[in-house]
């Protein structure tokens, strides 16, 4: 077959296709609502997760309840503190500079006090576990606020 048998092939088919009914309602339908993350919003439940996967990697790690270390459930308690606290720090980086709605400013102000008080309640109690997750949840709270403080 020749080109030009081809193009002759070609201008012999229909300019536009009459389908039976409209398709837009069902694929409209089909798709419903999306909802897209921001980069930023991203990187910050990534640096969450690895916060959680080094809490959970350090449990796991830990030596034995009889292990001849002066206070092991401390240790792991003060070392998981320190490694929520830096993810953390590492995600609000990405924030720096930027302008938060005057809105969010009191509740942020709020979690910032209750980050202080669970650090404190800690460092009085160095083997709680409960308090670790509070501080966890806390600071999973104050991204997700400065997230939206940021992007409005």
């Amino acid at each position: 077959m020749t080109e030009t048998d081809l193009r002759w092939q070609l201008r012999q088919l229909p300019r536009e296709l009459e389908l039976p009914h409209d398709l837009w309602p069902k694929i409209a339908a089909g798709i419903g609502p999306q909802r897209t993350r921001t980069p930023r919003r991203w990187l910050a439940e990534l640096a969450i997760a690895a916060s959680l996967l080094l809490a959970a990697g350090l449990l796991w790690r830990a030596p034995p309840a009889n292990s001849v270390a002066a206070d092991p459930d401390a240790a792991i308690v003060k070392a998981q503190t320190r490694a929520i606290s830096d993810e953390y720090q590492a995600a609000l980086r990405q924030f720096d500079g930027a302008p938060l709605s005057p809105v969010y400013r009191p509740s942020l102000q709020s979690l910032d006090r209750s980050l202080v008080e669970i650090h404190r309640a800690i460092a009085a109690d160095p083997r709680s576990v409960f308090l670790l997750e509070q501080l966890q949840k806390t600071y999973s709270r104050r991204l997700a606020l400065t997230q939206r403080a940021v992007t409005g």
